[in-house]
């Protein structure tokens, strides 16, 4: 929002500076004519002094209509911001203690029972997660750090207890803890969800500057075109969580493509920088 009211300050500086310049001259022109009589020069001179006057009335009073317009488009941005942060963390500390109470029934009622309602709960969890991740954007902060991926997906596993994840190559990467997790637990959806996979596949690999992750699955076979993949259809809502890891691997700049393996299922390699970001 700042750079909204540096525009209209420098936009206001430079038509007053402009207009004064205007009646400045003109009133100095009309001082040193010689040619035009005392009752027209002073009728010229009165109407010159008006006209720019009235002409930097209206600017100043269009100036400061914009301050105080930007300035309420700031405090309803700020309102909104801060609703969300604390709508997400009541609703966010809301589910993680409802998955909490469904583990605990689990313990006295019939598995097979409280595993959908498990599930509908994980799903909710990140629904909302990717919900809140696309209205901030480009706008996400970027905070690298030293990840141990072994420690890593053994936290993000315990959401997943269905699927069997096998890491293999580097143990460690560069790279933001809040865009990883997000990516992991999209890619984790999609294979227990919509490829019905028990097998998870994570290869890392060092190539230059760079660590290349292959992230593979023994799903069932990809019906859709690869090409379309993490470009999100607004009116089907399908791909939502796939556009959010193409979104988070834009961010840290890098590169993602889709492809199908020998078994036609889904794989994906993310291709990340361990250098600076943008």
């Amino acid at each position: 929002m700042k750079w909204i009211f540096a525009t209209i300050f420098f936009w206001l500086v430079f038509v007053l500076s402009l207009a004064g310049w205007w009646l400045y001259f003109g009133m100095n022109l009309l001082s040193r004519s010689t040619a035009i009589e005392n009752e027209k020069w002073a009728r010229h001179q009165k109407m010159l002094f008006y006209e720019g006057s009235f002409l930097m009335l209206f600017l100043v009073s269009g100036g400061l209509a914009l301050f105080y317009f930007a300035y309420r488009m700031y405090k309803e941005k700020s309102a909104k911001e801060m609703f969300f942060a604390s709508f997400t963390h009541d609703l966010k500390t809301g589910l993680f203690r409802l998955q909490l109470e469904v583990e605990r029934l689990g313990k006295t009622v019939d598995e097979n029972k409280i595993e959908p309602l498990l599930k509908e709960t994980r799903k909710l969890q990140l629904d909302l997660e990717n919900s809140l991740d696309s209205t901030l954007g480009e706008k996400k902060k970027i905070y690298l750090e030293a990840i141990n991926v072994k420690n890593f997906l053994q936290e993000i596993h315990a959401q997943w207890p269905e699927l069997s994840i096998h890491l293999s190559g580097e143990e460690q990467i560069h790279c933001d803890q809040k865009a990883l997790q997000s990516v992991f637990k999209n890619l984790l959806h999609n294979s227990f969800v919509h490829a019905s996979a028990d097998q998870v596949k994570i290869d890392l690999k060092r190539k230059s500057s760079n660590i290349v992750l292959d992230y593979s699955d023994n799903g069932t076979e990809f019906q859709g075109d690869v090409e379309q993949l993490g470009q999100f259809n607004k009116t089907s809502g399908s791909g939502f969580g796939l556009y959010i890891v193409r979104q988070w691997v834009k961010l840290l700049n890098g590169e993602i493509d889709f492809k199908k393996k020998s078994t036609q299922s889904l794989s994906v390699q993310i291709t990340l920088p361990q250098g600076s970001l943008k």
